[in-house]
């Protein structure tokens, strides 16, 4: 299961609050697996909430990956973006898991990792990776920018217990790489990490196999609890953000008074109704249960 939570890489297209897709691959047994996909474009915890709440539905929590997807052609709003969904899915998991079931992802991300954990790392809960979208047009930024923004992006990588790529749709290899990615968080298939921890490059980390000292960002060790703020005011220090306060944060886009659409908002709140329906009697068990496999 993959949730992603995307700034488009691509041609600027019309947004779309949530997106669904799958994908289907056949082993020898000729038994398909199946990965399910929910692209979140307008980052509410209602949103991510609801997507993670259907995934419970097949699917066990250990067997998500969260993906943010980052605009690395855009620094200035790049942290102020990143604060914005790592928000989002934090209270979206709380919205969705118990507490019971948060402490228990937390744990098994910990017995994940290889070798000592530094005192600075605090794993979030589910699986996790940062991507750096539009390298193409990163790669042509001031180096002194590159450099800062690669060792930020490391540090807070590693501070979450993430993975760290950067892609392109531009760039074939890149491209290549990062749906072999995919294919690896949804299908479990082997995936020839080429590690790259050169900031100047494309880098190329998967999670646990960084370290503060190899990413010498120059701050103080601190507790996990306030890392990130201190990874942010080093980034913001250097390279200021936009101020957002002027945008028109609706909730739910549906619910926005600009696109009123009575029959279309008719319907959607019958199919609404059926489906709260439909998840009350699975949840009551009066209609047969799909079984969720255990963590691997």
């Amino acid at each position: 299961m993959i949730h992603r939570f995307l700034e488009k890489d691509e041609t600027p297209k019309p947004t779309i609050a949530i997106d669904y897709s799958f994908g289907r691959k056949a082993g020898k047994s000729l038994i398909k697996n199946i990965v399910h996909v929910w692209e979140v474009g307008h980052l509410t915890s209602s949103l991510v909430s609801a997507a993670m709440t259907g995934s419970s539905l097949t699917h066990s929590p250990h067997h998500v990956t969260v993906l943010i997807i980052l605009d690395l052609s855009q620094p200035d709003i790049l942290w102020t973006t990143f604060e914005e969904a790592l928000s989002v899915i934090r209270n979206a998991m709380k919205m969705s898991y118990s507490d019971k079931m948060i402490q228990e992802l937390k744990q098994q991300r910990v017995k994940e990792r290889k070798g000592a954990v530094e005192q600075e790392v605090d794993p979030f809960p589910m699986k996790l990776c940062l991507v750096g979208g539009k390298y193409d047009q990163f790669k042509d930024l001031d180096l002194n920018k590159i450099k800062l923004i690669g060792k930020t992006l490391r540090a807070t990588a590693h501070t979450l217990g993430a993975g760290l790529y950067y892609h392109s749709a531009k760039d074939k290899s890149l491209l290549r790489r990062t749906k072999d990615l995919l294919s690896h968080y949804g299908f479990g298939t082997q995936f020839s990490d080429i590690k790259c921890l050169d900031v100047e490059k494309p880098l190329a980390i998967s999670a646990g196999t960084d370290s503060f000292l190899s990413i010498d960002l120059q701050f103080p060790q601190t507790r996990p609890s306030i890392i990130l703020d201190t990874i942010k005011q080093i980034y913001v220090t250097h390279i200021p953000q936009e101020s957002r306060s002027n945008e028109i944060i609706v909730e739910d886009p549906s619910n926005d008074p600009n696109f009123n659409e009575p029959i279309i908002d008719r319907l959607r709140a019958q199919r609404e109704e059926e489906i709260s329906i439909l998840l009350h009697d699975m949840l009551e068990g009066q209609i047969p249960q799909i079984p969720i496999p255990d963590p691997s």
